[in-house]
């Protein structure tokens, strides 16, 4: 927790403070920082282990998603491709805003638009892999935003939409627009006049 609050430029006190709250007494941060040198040379080891074995073992279904550290304007955002039958991730990227004394900062653009710069970073390794031309299907929400990237990619006809998100979206869509049109007009044939009915939806 502490080393991603160093990671994210959140506030080491901030984390500090949650974990004493929690009961625990946390340790001082060039301890955490020296810590955190030698655990993310191990983590990336076993992560280019771990991406190896899924690209070789990959089913050509793919699903890429993004996930915020929170929803508006938010500074870090991390793209994940996954096999979706052996659920395996085969790439993923760390999108974090440049400011803040964020590490490994390199994006300047607009928060909703983390999602596809980080989709062209993941084709771009699946291309370098040479794994791109096996994939069947791309699943993916109802974000029209990456449109532009598949198809630089070549791959735009290839992307489906995943059922869960649809169903979401559609359902808060509906939500939306019962909250807007609280009374609907509609012609009634057999009195030939135009008739108000009152909350319609409900």
């Amino acid at each position: 927790m502490l080393g991603a609050c160093i990671m994210t430029g959140m506030p080491y006190t901030k984390g500090a403070r949650f974990l004493s709250l929690c009961g625990t007494k946390p340790p001082v941060k060039s301890g955490v920082m020296r810590q955190q040198r030698f655990c993310d040379d191990k983590i990336r080891r076993l992560k280019s282990i771990s991406l190896m074995l899924s690209r070789k073992s990959f089913s050509g279904y793919l699903s890429i998603d993004a996930r915020w550290t929170h929803r508006r304007n938010s500074p870090s955002c991390t793209v994940t491709a996954l096999d979706t039958v052996t659920k395996r991730v085969l790439a993923c990227v760390n999108i974090n805003h440049i400011g803040g004394n964020r590490q490994h900062a390199q994006y300047s653009g607009a928060s909703n638009n983390m999602e596809s710069a980080g989709t062209r970073i993941i084709l771009k390794q699946l291309k370098k892999y040479n794994i791109l031309k096996d994939v069947k299907e791309i699943i993916k929400d109802r974000d029209n935003k990456s449109v532009s990237v598949f198809k630089e990619f070549g791959v735009s006809h290839l992307e489906r939409f995943d059922p869960g998100h649809v169903s979401k979206n559609i359902s808060k869509d509906f939500t939306k627009f019962s909250a807007s049109h609280k009374t609907v007009e509609v012609f009634n044939d057999k009195t030939q006049k135009i008739e108000k009915i009152e909350r319609p939806f409900w």
